[in-house]
């Protein structure tokens, strides 16, 4: 069994970003992760979705690491948090480590977040710094100690720092994509919020994450920077 899975999921609209997301997982230094990647609300027939991404995963994926490959289609509200309980309770691993299919992600990412948990068994939650960016990032912020010019809650790291980011300030310092946890904690807390940007103004990653930190799990972000944020294709860029 692997000791994390990694789950990403799309809509059709991000259909294009798929051979990018197999290559940036495939730059991982860490292998012991297997995946589930989830067609949401794709309008072909599940065959075809299968057939399709396992063919981007075969051209862009070492053979090893593409064979742990799960592919599924799922229909239902297009609520971020449908989908993500859907998946979670298809994880066997450990840790459930969230990755947007558009976003740049460091290849030490999983390494980092893996030891990190390992060493500190306490921490239920683990982010990591993420930055956002429009058309093509700056060479130097591929690297994990950049800082961008003005970055908020650039030094939050323990668990309370989050907390007084998040109900202090009002700010979501835990980049969604960045995101590992045990999908247990998930379970325990009564799953992903349904909240929508588009439907009811709320993050539901930042709904999530205050419904844990109120329920008394322990959160932690690394200060190294392992994930870029592609502003130009979020679906709440302009909300």
């Amino acid at each position: 069994m692997s000791k994390i899975t990694v789950v990403s999921y799309c809509h059709e609209a991000h259909k294009k970003w798929i051979p990018f997301w197999a290559q940036q997982v495939n730059k991982q230094k860490f292998r012991d992760f297997s995946i589930i990647f989830v067609c949401h609300n794709w309008q072909s027939d599940p065959m075809q979705d299968f057939l399709y991404v396992k063919r981007i995963v075969k051209e862009n994926m070492d053979l090893d690491l593409s064979r742990r490959v799960e592919v599924w289609s799922h229909k239902s509200p297009p609520v971020i948090g449908e989908v993500i309980d859907w998946a979670a309770g298809k994880v066997n691993s450990e840790f459930f480590a969230h990755w947007d299919v558009d976003d740049i992600i460091h290849p030490e990412r999983l390494q980092l977040q893996y030891d990190h948990l390992v060493a500190n068994p306490d921490v239920d939650f683990l982010g990591t710094r993420m930055v956002g960016f429009y058309g093509d990032p700056k060479p130097e912020m591929l690297e994990l100690d950049y800082v961008e010019p003005n970055e908020p809650n650039v030094d939050v790291s323990t668990h309370d720092q989050i907390k007084n980011c998040m109900f202090g300030k009002n700010q979501n310092c835990l980049g969604h994509t960045t995101m590992m946890y045990r999908p247990e904690v998930l379970k325990a807390i009564g799953g992903f919020s349904r909240s929508d940007v588009k439907l009811d103004g709320k993050s539901p990653d930042f709904e999530t994450w205050k419904k844990a930190i109120m329920a008394g799990y322990k959160f932690h972000r690394l200060l190294e920077l392992c994930a870029l944020w592609r502003l130009d294709s979020s679906s709440i860029r302009h909300v």
